[in-house]
């Protein structure tokens, strides 16, 4: 089944102005955002969320670490690629980044908290063990940012099932990301 890609001319009308917000911030509509316009308020809930976990207490970095381990688990090849791209945009490490791409731990013990909390958050579907929980805590974060990692990977469940299901083609600006999950994490 074919999904169209909207644009701000052909989008139904609720949407088209969350397309031109999504222009203005990116400099042009991804793909995603264009199968989105076919249900506004999905278009709409997703750039919502998207705003407020921005403004969580996790740093850029870190909340690219959330996504890019969801979009890991999730085996998107669209936000693999785009969130490679957001990640190197914002400055994480190249290393960094590889090792998402790659599912294996990161150098900096923090973050591998955080990148194994989130994987174990959605592999366990929320079923944490409280030691799993006590671990987060205890490198540095807070029960705060335990709720906070649900809301990304709550966009990322958005993302990423819209994306599986729309079989979503990756755009131009991503292409250089290009992503295949390793057959056995390295």
């Amino acid at each position: 089944m074919d999904f169209p890609i909207y644009t701000i001319d052909t989008a139904p009308e609720a949407s088209k102005a969350a397309l031109a917000q999504v222009e203005a911030t990116f400099g042009f509509i991804p793909n995603l955002e264009g199968v989105f316009a076919q249900a506004p308020s999905l278009l709409k809930g997703s750039m919502a969320l998207w705003n407020l976990f921005e403004a969580t207490s996790f740093t850029s970095v870190e909340q690219q670490v959330i996504y890019l381990t969801a979009n890991y688990e999730h085996e998107c090849h669209y936000c693999m690629a785009a969130h490679s791209g957001l990640a190197k945009t914002i400055g994480m490490a190249a290393d960094d980044i590889q090792a998402l791409r790659n599912g294996i731990p990161l150098g900096d013990p923090k973050l591998q908290a955080l990148r194994q909390f989130t994987q174990r958050m959605i592999q366990a579907r929320g079923w944490l063990e409280e030691p799993e929980i006590e671990a987060f805590l205890a490198a540095g974060y807070s029960q705060q940012q335990v709720l906070e990692v649900i809301l990304g990977i709550a966009i990322k469940i958005m993302h990423n099932y819209t994306n599986h299901i729309a079989k979503t083609p990756l755009d131009k600006p991503f292409q250089p990301h290009v992503w295949s999950k390793p057959a056995v994490a390295v």
